[in-house]
């Protein structure tokens, strides 16, 4: 009697497919990060010419990605006490939108004054310098300086340059490198491989800055820092979707410059939000 033999048509076809469709969602995956393409390298690079140098002495922390919304209180969101830094950069997202900044007042100053007294240590008597991103800070301001107590307030813009110390620092917040989740999930398995940071990398030589020179960015929620390349990455104080069964990065950190080190800081203790999907 005549047995027919398995059928395996098409079998070769899906085989070869496979491969094409993972191909397709990695070409698709590079082409959001602008850093990989080389989108808007020449803007940056002429932002960072036009940027102008800021001299600071002391103690300084770079933070970022603070996402402060309208509710809950302010010392919920946010309650870290650095008043042993004579020196703090916000490098983007302080505000989680423009609807939540003008929640708390009616004029610029009215915000800020608000803000900051509320999350500002009492005794802090330093300086703190605001550097918006364009993912989620309000783009129109009209303050470039406002006194509070015994501190000051900077807006500088999109771009800082600093020298801290005997370190030359560039900051900008990373939207500039990529489209945030899918850039934070590649920063953080090229970690688990020991390639820390590849995007923060990859910008530095990009956008042409020397390699003498630190470079500060937040932007992927993944914080970490490469002292060899001289890049890092100040995290959040929000976490990550999912971050308590996936990406488990730590919630709440910062890079301080403290004499001749520089050094990436975890804190402990902070009311911390929840404003991802289980990021805590």
């Amino acid at each position: 009697m005549y047995e027919a033999e398995p059928r395996t048509f098409g079998m070769g076809k899906v085989k070869f497919i496979i491969p094409l469709v993972i191909v397709a969602i990695i070409v698709f995956l590079l082409m959001e990060l602008p850093v990989v393409t080389g989108r808007g390298a020449n803007e940056v690079k002429k932002a960072l010419e036009e940027t102008e140098w800021i001299e600071l002495s002391g103690k300084t922390l770079f933070i970022s990605d603070l996402h402060l919304t309208a509710e809950p209180a302010l010392e919920k969101q946010f309650n870290l006490d650095f008043s042993n830094v004579q020196n703090v950069v916000i490098v983007g997202d302080f505000f989680h939108s423009e609807e939540d900044f003008w929640s708390f007042g009616d004029t610029e100053q009215e915000v800020f004054e608000k803000v900051l007294s509320q999350i500002i240590p009492s005794d802090f008597t330093g300086k703190i310098f605001y550097i918006n991103a364009l993912t989620h800070d309000p783009q129109v301001l009209e303050t470039q300086e406002l006194s509070f107590g015994s501190s000051t307030l900077y807006l500088v813009g999109r771009y800082g340059k600093f020298t801290v110390n005997s370190f030359s620092v560039v900051a900008y917040h990373g939207d500039q490198l990529h489209g945030g989740i899918i850039g934070g999930g590649i920063s953080w398995l090229a970690g688990k491989f020991g390639f820390p940071l590849p995007l923060e990398r990859l910008g530095k030589k990009r956008f042409g800055i020397d390699e003498d020179t630190w470079v500060m960015n937040g932007h992927s929620h993944v914080p970490g820092i490469d002292q060899q390349a001289r890049v890092a990455n100040t995290g959040s104080f929000v976490g990550a979707p999912f971050n308590k069964f996936i990406f488990q990065v730590h919630v709440g950190t910062g890079i301080l410059f403290d004499g001749d080190r520089v050094e990436l800081q975890e804190y402990e203790g902070l009311n911390l939000k929840k404003l991802y999907p289980f990021s805590i």
